[in-house]
């Protein structure tokens, strides 16, 4: 059965799932939603459609959203996806099904992993609030723990309800989505960089939206911001940095995965 991954990632822990379920599905393509999505048109004609991409402000990422909104899908996929997820999944998966409803298509099973904390933003009040609120997340597993059961329950075509967060922490997420997504989009302005920026221009070469540019040697950031952090924990020298940072936060890279895997048209 002709399989196709789509994938969102920027520091590379979607990119880690997703390339152990293209070998394990053994699928015939692996797309980064990031280098396609200026494709026009934006199509597949797979049996099996597999989107794997991160959690954003407990929904999924504009950029994912936008690429749904695009994407025509030929014939009745089976179609499935895996939200990776630090925090709070809230109605993620749900989001994406209600996209895929408008163009005709369905759902037909999506999970939720836990993966390693990749952002440095601080916790304020409302993470906490929702945190609290969310009684499914201790019992959130990760990629390798629930590896058999989505290859189980995709070669057998099977329904799985997308997972979500508990009642209340399902309203909330909800609730301030949107509101996440829409700062997320202008926090560049807001990005700082220091004495240390060597002008490699790998923060150009990964960042998804092409909104970084390098001038006389150092970056300079557009208004069309994922704040995916691709550019901040690929950089070598740590040198950009924003004020809603936690500065006592390591930089976080997957260890599985290399910064050419993230370049974009490499």
């Amino acid at each position: 059965m002709k399989t196709t991954i789509f994938y969102f990632s920027a520091t590379g822990n979607s990119l880690h799932f997703a390339k152990q379920l293209a070998k394990g599905l053994h699928a015939d393509k692996m797309i980064s939603i990031s280098e396609v999505i200026e494709n026009n048109p934006l199509e597949t004609s797979a049996e099996r459609v597999g989107l794997v991409f991160p959690v954003y402000a407990w929904g999924p990422p504009r950029i994912v959203v936008d690429f749904l909104r695009k994407l025509t899908l030929k014939g009745k996929p089976y179609i499935f996806s895996i939200a990776t997820c630090v925090g709070i999944p809230a109605k993620t998966l749900v989001t994406v099904k209600n996209e895929l409803r408008r163009k005709g298509a369905d759902l037909d099973a999506g999970f939720v992993i836990r993966a390693e904390r990749s952002s440095l933003m601080k916790m304020n009040a409302l993470d906490k609030i929702i945190i609290a609120l969310d009684k499914k997340r201790k019992s959130l597993q990760t990629g390798n723990e629930r590896l058999r059961e989505v290859f189980t329950t995709v070669r057998e075509l099977r329904k799985h309800k997308p997972e979500t967060s508990s009642w209340a922490a399902n309203i909330f997420g909800t609730l301030f989505h949107d509101k996440g997504i829409d700062y997320f989009k202008s926090a560049a302005g807001s990005f700082k960089v220091s004495g240390d920026c060597k002008g490699c221009g790998i923060c150009v070469r990964v960042c998804p939206r092409a909104n970084i540019n390098l001038l006389k040697g150092v970056p300079s950031f557009g208004d069309n911001c994922e704040f995916c952090h691709a550019c901040i924990q690929w950089c070598p020298e740590f040198a950009i940095s924003h004020p809603d940072f936690d500065t006592e936060l390591p930089q976080y890279t997957n260890p599985e995965v290399r910064v050419n895997e993230l370049v974009i048209n490499a």
